[in-house]
């Protein structure tokens, strides 16, 4: 079920955020946090995993999330949409240089499949197409978006998942300029619900899932464009 608005806060160019995210790593963090590494080979998260690059062209875009939605197309450089994108969750406590979110691959892209953060190795399991209008779609599964559990109803611990897209609000995230956490659309929460790591796992296969925002360094994410493939704005 869409959501007909967002509240004032979120009518802010969150777009624009996004491109920002995007095209930079995010460049505000707490003194006590060091940037996260460059992305170092390791082991994938499944053994016929394939090191790969980012496609050279932004994929065909799912009929079922129809056009960008045309408040967004208004936007300043909208018209552009936000490219290949590796996403990295910046836990002081992990015991990699750089934990990528990630999909499993054991269930093979199904519905329902776990999101996880695992060690950044340049898969195509760890590299998403950011739609302009917020859709995150896994460029190792195509047609497949990231999706926020609707069992959990926004709870802590509702898991992200991989859902086929479909263009509902659960799976719809963005980013504030300044801000490190990445929100939902349909589970905002008023700004306190974001996405999160399990912490309680710093190596590989730690669940991604929402939980209230409590400003630690597991709530806490950098965009980064894949490759030299990012669309820039107008």
């Amino acid at each position: 079920m869409k959501l007909s608005s967002l509240s004032g806060i979120r009518k802010l160019s969150w777009a624009a955020a996004i491109i920002a995210a995007a095209l930079t790593v995010a460049t505000v963090s707490p003194p006590a946090l060091a940037a996260p590494q460059p992305h170092a080979a390791g082991t994938p998260s499944s053994s016929n995993n394939k090191v790969a690059e980012a496609p050279a062209s932004a994929p065909t875009r799912p009929a079922s999330l129809g056009p960008l939605k045309q408040s967004q197309l208004e936007v300043p450089g909208a018209a552009n949409p936000i490219n290949w994108v590796r996403i990295t969750n910046r836990f002081s406590g992990r015991v990699h240089a750089s934990q990528c979110l990630d999909v499993d691959i054991n269930a093979g892209g199904a519905n329902g499949s776990k999101v996880q953060v695992w060690q950044c190795n340049g898969s195509q399991q760890q590299l998403w197409f950011w739609w302009l209008d917020g859709y995150l779609e896994s460029a190792r599964f195509r047609g497949k978006c990231l999706d926020a559990d609707l069992i959990g109803g926004g709870a802590n611990g509702t898991r992200l998942q991989l859902w086929s897209c479909n263009g509902s609000s659960q799976q719809v995230f963005w980013m504030y300029a300044n801000d490190l956490a990445i929100y939902n659309e349909r589970f905002y929460g008023g700004g306190n619900t974001v996405a999160d790591r399990n912490a309680t796992i710093p190596g590989n296969g730690a669940q991604v899932q929402l939980w209230q925002k409590n400003f630690q360094s597991q709530q806490w994410w950098s965009v980064t464009c894949a490759g030299n493939t990012c669309a820039r704005p107008d």
